[in-house]
C-alpha cells in the first residue's frame, strides 16, 4: 500500500513539474533564510518555511546544485491542534533535472497532505562563497513575509545592490555589529510573479523584479569589490588557458602570410563562429568558469564563456592583446555594473587593436567585427584582466546609423479601385538584423516565403509578390511588387483614399502600442516615401502635416498633392531607445497613436 501511494505521489509530481511547469500555487506565511558565512569562505543556509493549509497535496521543492551544494537535515512538522509535531517518515523524492541548459541541478520534493499547516526546515551548505550572489525579493509562491538573516564574520564585508526596489510594498534592512560578526536582518513583502522555471535555477530572463545583488569580500577589498570579483575570476581562468600543438598548428594555418592584426582578428573570429557549435550553459561553476581551451578546440563546441576564452587564447598567441569580459544581455534582470555573478548572464571576448577594444561575441553568427554586439549594446561589461578589472560601457549604433528607407510607387485603377506597384526597402547598421537572423540558415524558397509574409504584415495584409532580398555585410536591401486593395472608394463625385497600409513604424512588433519591458533591438531612423499616380485628374488639396517631438522620439509626416494626378505621403520617424521603460513607454505610445490617427483618416479628393 505504501509503495502504491508513493508511486501515485510520484505521478502527481511528474504531472505538476513536467506538464504544468511548476505551476502549483503554494501559500506561505513566513519564509526565513538564515545565511552564515564561514571563515573558510563556504556558507550555510538554514531555511525555515511555514506553509498555510491547502485543499490539495503540496509538493514543496528544494532546488539545489549537486556540484556546489549539499542539502541535509530536512525536517517536516505538521500542525495537530495548536502544536506542530514532527513527522518521522517524511516522503521525499529526489530527481535530476536534465534539461538542455542544466546539467547539475536536482530537486528534492517534500509531500505535505491537504488541509494541514506545515513547517519545513532544511540546511544547504555551499563551499563556494561567490555562489552567494543574490537574494530574491520575488517568488513563484505567495509569501506573506520573507526574511533573510546574514551573519558575516568581522574578517568579511557584505556588499549589496538592490534592483527594482520601488516595486516592493515593504522592505526593511538593518545590521547589528557584534564582537565577532555583523548580523544583517532583511525583511520584505516579496513580489509574486508568474511561474518561471528558469528563475528557479537563477536564470533571470526577461524579469524586471526586485533583486538584491550580493558579494561577500575580505575586509581588505572593502570599497574595491570589483577587484575582488576580477581577481577571483582571473585566477579561475588561469587554469583554463593554454593551447596544444594541434590548436597552434590550425591557428598558424589559418593566418599564414597575414600580418595585419585586424585581418587576423577577422579570420579567427570567423573560424570560431562558423566551425564551433554553440551548446547551452551548465549550472554550478560550469556556468561561470570556462572549459579548458584545448578541450573546446578538440570538441569544436562550447557556450559563450568557452568560445570566448578559446578565441582570446588564439588571439593572444598571435600577439594580439585580448581579454574576456562578463556581460549582461538586454533580457537579463540587471546590467553588469555591480560585481556579482548574478549581474552577468553572458561572456564575450575583446581584442585590442592600437589599444582600442574590439567587441567579439562568437555566439552571435551575424555580428560583424568592429560593430556593437546587438544583445549587449549600451550595456556595461566587466573586463577581466591582471590589473584589477575594469567596467566598460558597450557602444551602440545611433538612430542615424540604423537608417531604414522605404520607397513605394503605386498606380491607381479607378475602375477596380486597386493600386499596384512596387516597393524597395533598405536597412543600415543593425536595423535589419531581425531579417538576417530569420534568413541565416534559410534556402531561397524559405527566404521568399518568410520575406513575403513579413512585408504583407508590414503593409497591413496587402498582397506581396516577386519578393527579393540582397543581404550585404553592412546593409540589407529588399524589394517586391505590391497590390493594395480596399483602400480606395468612390463617394459621389469624390474619392476616399485610406493610407493605413503605410509600413508600420516598428516592423518587428505588430501591436499598436508597446508594453514596458519590450526590447526593440536598436534605435533607428525610418523614412517612408509613398507616391500614388492616379489615372484620373483630381483637385489638389492643401498639405496635411503632423509633427510629434518628445525626448528621444520624433515623428514628422506630410501628405500632399504635387499635381492633379499625384498624391505623395512621407513620414520620418527617429527613435533613440532600445527597450521600453517607464520613462519612455508613454511618450512612445502617444507617438504611435498619433501616427495611427492620421493614417486612419481618409484623404478626400
Amino acid at each position: 500500500m505504501k509503495n502504491t501511494f508513493k508511486k501515485l505521489i510520484l505521478f502527481v509530481l511528474y504531472v505538476i513539474f513536467s506538464v504544468n511547469g511548476f505551476t502549483q500555487n503554494i501559500a506561505i506565511k513566513t519564509k526565513l533564510v538564515n545565511v552564515s558565512i564561514q571563515k573558510d569562505t563556504s556558507f550555510v543556509k538554514h531555511v525555515s518555511v511555514l506553509l498555510k493549509k491547502s485543499d490539495k497535496t503540496i509538493i514543496y521543492p528544494i532546488f539545489y546544485d549537486t556540484e556546489l551544494e549539499k542539502v541535509s537535515d530536512i525536517q517536516l512538522q505538521l500542525k495537530k491542534g495548536k502544536r506542530l509535531k514532527p513527522v518521522k517518515n517524511i516522503i521525499i523524492d529526489e530527481e535530476d533535472l536534465q534539461l538542455d541548459y542544466i546539467t547539475s541541478k536536482k530537486v528534492k520534493s517534500i509531500f505535505i497532505p491537504p488541509q494541514t499547516e506545515a513547517k519545513i526546515t532544511y540546511t544547504i551548505k555551499c563551499n563556494e562563497l561567490m555562489y552567494f550572489s543574490n537574494l530574491r525579493f520575488f517568488s513563484n509562491d505567495e509569501i506573506d513575509t520573507l526574511k533573510y538573516q546574514i551573519n558575516v564574520p568581522k574578517a568579511f564585508h557584505f556588499a549589496y545592490n538592490i534592483l527594482y526596489k520601488d516595486s516592493l510594498n515593504y522592505i526593511d534592512i538593518d545590521s547589528i555589529s557584534l564582537d565577532s560578526l555583523t548580523k544583517w536582518n532583511i525583511e520584505v513583502t516579496p513580489v509574486k510573479i508568474n511561474p518561471d522555471p528558469l528563475a528557479l535555477f537563477g536564470i533571470y530572463k526577461n524579469i524586471r523584479e526586485p533583486l538584491m545583488r550580493t558579494l561577500i569580500v575580505p575586509t581588505t577589498y572593502k570599497k574595491n569589490e570589483r577587484k575582488y570579483m576580477n581577481d577571483w575570476y582571473f585566477q579561475k581562468l588561469k587554469t583554463r588557458r593554454g593551447l596544444s600543438s594541434v590548436a597552434i598548428h590550425k591557428i598558424n594555418e589559418l593566418t599564414k602570410g597575414i600580418s595585419d592584426p585586424m585581418k587576423i582578428v577577422d579570420i579567427l573570429y570567423s573560424y570560431v563562429k562558423n566551425n564551433f557549435k554553440y551548446v547551452a550553459i551548465e549550472i554550478g561553476m560550469g556556468a561561470f568558469v570556462p572549459t579548458y581551451a584545448n578541450e573546446v578546440f578538440t570538441n569544436k563546441q562550447g557556450d559563450c564563456k568557452d568560445l570566448s576564452n578559446f578565441l582570446s587564447e588564439a588571439l593572444k598567441y598571435k600577439g594580439i592583446k585580448s581579454h574576456i569580459a562578463l556581460a549582461a544581455t538586454y533580457d537579463h534582470i540587471s546590467d553588469c555594473d555591480f560585481p556579482s555573478l548574478s549581474s552577468a548572464n553572458h561572456v564575450i571576448c575583446l581584442a585590442y587593436i592600437k589599444d582600442k577594444p574590439i567587441i567579439l561575441d562568437p555566439t552571435d553568427p551575424i555580428h560583424l567585427t568592429g560593430t556593437p554586439v546587438q544583445s549587449i549594446q549600451k550595456r556595461s561589461i566587466l573586463i577581466i584582466n591582471s590589473n584589477g578589472g575594469e567596467y566598460y560601457k558597450i557602444p551602440g549604433f545611433s538612430a542615424q546609423q540604423n537608417f531604414i528607407n522605404y520607397k513605394i510607387a503605386l498606380k491607381a485603377n479607378s475602375n477596380s479601385m486597386v493600386m499596384e506597384g512596387n516597393f524597395k526597402a533598405s536597412y543600415g547598421g543593425i536595423s535589419g538584423n531581425f531579417l538576417k537572423r530569420n534568413f541565416l540558415y534559410a534556402g531561397s524558397n524559405m527566404i521568399n516565403n518568410v520575406g513575403k509574409k513579413h512585408y504583407e504584415s508590414v503593409f497591413d495584409n496587402q498582397s506581396i509578390t516577386d519578393f527579393k532580398i540582397n543581404n550585404l555585410d553592412r546593409t540589407i536591401e529588399t524589394e517586391g511588387k505590391i497590390s493594395v486593395n480596399s483602400k480606395m472608394f468612390k463617394d459621389g463625385d469624390s474619392k476616399l483614399l485610406f493610407i493605413d497600409f503605410l509600413p508600420r513604424i516598428f516592423e518587428t512588433i505588430d501591436r499598436e502600442t508597446l508594453l514596458e519591458g519590450t526590447h526593440l533591438g536598436s534605435p533607428f531612423k525610418k523614412k517612408v516615401s509613398l507616391k500614388i499616380e492616379m489615372d484620373e485628374p483630381f483637385q489638389t488639396f492643401n498639405p496635411i502635416e503632423h509633427t510629434y517631438v518628445k525626448k528621444g522620439i520624433s515623428l514628422i509626416m506630410k501628405i500632399s498633392s504635387s499635381s492633379e494626378f499625384i498624391i505623395e505621403c512621407e513620414y520620418e520617424f527617429v527613435f533613440d531607445y532600445i527597450i521600453m521603460e517607464k520613462e519612455n513607454v508613454d511618450i512612445t505610445n502617444e507617438g504611435l497613436i498619433s501616427f495611427k490617427k492620421i493614417v486612419n483618416e481618409p484623404i478626400t479628393f
